[in-house]
Order: structure tokens, then C-alpha cells, then sequence
């Protein structure tokens, strides 16, 4: 087991449409002196961490998430008949309602709401090559599904349900020691996710990013030989990894969990999104950078997702054309670069 810290690690954990903020924020430290050593992503975060290791400077890492083949996977994006809100707005006010942890084996299987390849490397040609930790060592977060499709509506009975893992190269993977990450919080303790995490090394990085992205009723899961695979939510921000791994750590200073979000957690994992947000707080991470007012500071220039009532359906708003994908590309990673400098610089 190698003992040598990193000296910065960047979290990146979050939606599919932060990539270019993930962007502009790398670029950001670099221009401050405070290039990461390590790069620890979950969800939408492990897009990022893909185009990074894929590109060697950030001007072809930016015009990569401008480019066409990008923009024809966003603006094709299919959702699923689960968009109808006799479905998905029907589960989340149940969720809502029912404060219990994970009472019942959630089906992940048949419910979610956008269709997503199982196979990444059809739609991004241009990163399907990309090694892991090719330009950066890189952790990706997913989680092993611990049950069988057959077994979902099932009462859980106190049963553990995922399996945080952690993917990575062989050589950083030497330098993790899982007894020393363990969750010690009560929310983590009796939710439904196994205490002990797995370290992967046999996944490429657009496998890896995959299974990252297939959060709760919204991507279906991943499978691979003969198992199924789900997303980073199982650990949205891994600080305890980040400081095992690394001396300094930056990390984004996120809004909190919505009521539907955190019924989603608490339904499928069983613990409390928010809570542990809390927690991480109280763990000080070295460095935050504010992303909590996104929303608002890009309104117009992100992906926007909202209720189309004539049709009673959740609807998600693409920009019309490439050149209006491009310029709000652009707008969102300079987003990132100035609150990198503003948080850092303070």
C-alpha cells in the first residue's frame, strides 16, 4: 500500500449539465497555480473527468463540449413515457410523503426518465479511446446493485441494497485503503448502502462514467458481465476518499437536495441527501468554490427542466440551434472560471 499523498484533489459531483462549469473550473486553478493532482468525480462529474483525460489543454477541452457530436448527444436526448406526471410526478409525491429509509427494493430497472445507450463509445467516438487517468489520475464514484430485477417492490427488511465503487487506475488504487474511508455517520450506518466500499480497476473510463450517471429514476442502469451497476449519488461527494487521497481539497459549495431529490435518496438508499451535505460541511474541505446560485446567475443559458401542463408532462428545454448551444457552452464554462477566481481570490 503506497503511503504518498496527492496535494490537491478537485471533487467534481454532479448534474450532466455542469460539464462546462467542471471545465472552466479546472482551467481556473490552473491559471491560479493550483492545477489538482487528482481528480475525484460522481455523477455528471465523471463526464468532465473524461473530457479532461481525453484532451491535453483546456481551449480543446472547451471547443470538445462546442463541438457537434456533443451537441447532437445533448440536443437528442430522449425521455422515456415515465416523464408523463401520472408517472414520475405521481412516485416523487409518494416518495415525499413516505419519510422512511428505503422501506421497499425501489425498481431502478423500468423506472427512470431519459433513455441513455448503454454503450457511450457509439455516441463519443471521440473519447472511446481515452485511457484512465491518461492525463490526470482520476476516481470515478458508482455503486454495484446488490439485487436482482425480479426482487424489486420487495420489503427490505433492514437489508443492504448498493455498494459504493470506486474506479480507478491500478496504480492510484494502490494508494486507497477502504478500511480508512468507511462512513462512520448514523445516516450512513443504517441506510441501505453496504459500509465497506469496492475498489474497480478493470473498467474503462466511459464504462466507469456510465455507470456514474445512472442515477435514481432518472438513467437506467448500467449492466456488465452478468451484473448491474448504478450512479454517484451513493456518494455525491466523497471528501472522506479526498482527504485519504490528497493534503488539500476543493471541492464546489453545492444548493441542497429539493424536496423530490431527497425523497429519491431516501427512498432508493435509504439515508438523507441533506444531512449528509451537512456533514461534509462540518469536514472542512480546504477549498469551496460557490456554484449555489446556478440556477439563477445562468438562467437562460441552461438546461432547463419544468412541467409542460398542456401535456401534463416533465419537458426539458435544448437550446434551438448549434450556434445557441455553443454561446451558452460558453457562457456556463466562464461561469465556472469566474467563481473559481471570485471564490479563491475571495
Amino acid at each position: 500500500m503506497m503511503s504518498e499523498k496527492f496535494k490537491k484533489a478537485i471533487l467534481f459531483s454532479g448534474g450532466g449539465t455542469r460539464l462546462m462549469i467542471y471545465l472552466g473550473i479546472f482551467a481556473a486553478l490552473e491559471e491560479l497555480e493550483m492545477k489538482p493532482d487528482i481528480i475525484i468525480a460522481s455523477c455528471g462529474g465523471a463526464f468532465a473527468a473524461t473530457v479532461i483525460n481525453s484532451f491535453s489543454d483546456n481551449i480543446s477541452r472547451k471547443e470538445y463540449l462546442k463541438s457537434e457530436e456533443y451537441f447532437k448527444f445533448v440536443s437528442g436526448t430522449v425521455l422515456t413515457p415515465y416523464k408523463k406526471l401520472s408517472q414520475i410526478g405521481v412516485l416523487s409525491l409518494k416518495k415525499i410523503l413516505n419519510k422512511r429509509n428505503a422501506p421497499f427494493i425501489e425498481d431502478v430497472f423500468s423506472k427512470y426518465l431519459v433513455e441513455m445507450p448503454q454503450d457511450l463509445s457509439k455516441v463519443f467516438p471521440s473519447l472511446k479511446n481515452t485511457q484512465f487517468s491518461q492525463i490526470i489520475p482520476t476516481v470515478i464514484i458508482g455503486s454495484e446493485i446488490l439485487f436482482d430485477p425480479q426482487e424489486t417492490e420487495q420489503k427490505r427488511k433492514d437489508r443492504k441494497l448498493y455498494r459504493k465503487i470506486i474506479i480507478t487506475d491500478s496504480t492510484t488504487a494502490e494508494k486507497i485503503n477502504p478500511g480508512q474511508i468507511t462512513i462512520k455517520s448514523k445516516n450512513l450506518m443504517n441506510s441501505a448502502v453496504e459500509n465497506r466500499p469496492l475498489i474497480k480497476t478493470d473498467l474503462s473510463l466511459l464504462e466507469s462514467t456510465r455507470i456514474s450517471v445512472s442515477d435514481m429514476f432518472y438513467v437506467e442502469p448500467f449492466f456488465l458481465k452478468g451484473k448491474y451497476f448504478a450512479g454517484g449519488a451513493i456518494d455525491l461527494i466523497p471528501i472522506e476518499l479526498a482527504q485519504h487521497l490528497a493534503d488539500e481539497i476543493i471541492i464546489e459549495k453545492k444548493q441542497y437536495y429539493s424536496p423530490v431529490e431527497e425523497a429519491f435518496v431516501r427512498a432508493v438508499l435509504g439515508f438523507s441527501g441533506n444531512e449528509r451535505l451537512a456533514e461534509i460541511e462540518k469536514l472542512s474541505p480546504d477549498f469551496q468554490i460557490d456554484t449555489t446560485h446556478i440556477k439563477r446567475d445562468l438562467k437562460g443559458h441552461y438546461l432547463k427542466k419544468g412541467i409542460n401542463w398542456k401535456k401534463f408532462e416533465i419537458d426539458f428545454s435544448f437550446p434551438n440551434d448549434h450556434q445557441q448551444f455553443a454561446e451558452d457552452m460558453e457562457m456556463q464554462w466562464q461561469y465556472g472560471f469566474n467563481q473559481t477566481i471570485k471564490s479563491i481570490r475571495g
